[in-house]
């Protein structure tokens, strides 16, 4: 640990630049209603394909409807408004001021604002008490000693679930982010922080808790690996 090159703070502070900037304007678009390329378009479609799939998992819990959940890393809010919809009681949390202003926007014109805490907070700080913890696609930014911190964290809030997103280690896929390293600034997005197999059974052990199902969503250029864990 002593050596590793990971630095919580500085992670975070880019993680905050990222979506308060470009990052807001990207996420914004893809989850919103523009009009996009084609790469991007598969992008939206296999994030919804993810959701609905969540979605379905956190109905099974048949968690009570004033149960309150927590959304962390909730991005534009479509997760958060969505089980808020469905009579869930959640507390919205992202790192980026600009994501928790849009869901609180688009939280008050579905009219389920009065259902949601709203909290500008990252994965690794948020802290709390809830009957299950979602976090989609936030994850999939933090190497593997970030993501066993963060994990820790999510898996301390909850004694129910966490279900979430990451992105399994794909030697193709790395080779791939390996190039766009070399590709203009403007061009790139926040790396993709691909986990081994071996590292994520180490933050499951840490973390005291156990997979209980798992499924792969591949959509053009969406991949990644949906996760329902829970306390051993």
């Amino acid at each position: 640990m002593g050596s590793s090159s990971f630095n919580a703070e500085e992670h975070k502070s880019m993680l905050r630049s990222y979506f308060n900037g470009q990052g807001y304007q990207r996420w914004a678009s893809i989850y919103g209603s523009d009009k996009l390329s084609t790469v991007r378009n598969t992008v939206r479609e296999g994030h919804a394909v993810m959701m609905d799939k969540a979605f379905g998992w956190i109905e099974q819990l048949k968690l009570p409807k004033d149960s309150l959940i927590l959304d962390a890393g909730c991005g534009t809010g479509l997760f958060t408004i969505r089980i808020a919809k469905a009579g869930y009681r959640v507390k919205a949390a992202d790192i980026a001021s600009q994501m928790v202003e849009k869901t609180k926007t688009d939280a008050t014109a579905a009219g389920v604002a009065d259902k949601i805490e709203f909290e500008v907070n990252s994965i690794e700080s948020v802290s709390g008490s809830f009957d299950a913890v979602v976090c989609f696609d936030v994850l999939i930014h933090y190497p593997s000693e970030g993501f066993a911190h963060a994990f820790a964290n999510l898996a301390s809030l909850t004694n129910g679930p966490v279900i979430f997103t990451y992105a399994p280690y794909n030697r193709i896929l790395a080779f791939q982010h390996w190039l766009g390293g070399f590709f203009p600034k403007k061009e790139r997005r926040t790396t993709i922080q691909m986990i081994r197999d071996s590292e994520m059974e180490k933050a499951m052990e840490a973390a005291g808790m156990r997979v209980e199902k798992r499924e792969k969503i591949s959509f053009g250029f969406y991949h990644t690996m949906l996760m329902h864990a829970s306390h051993k």
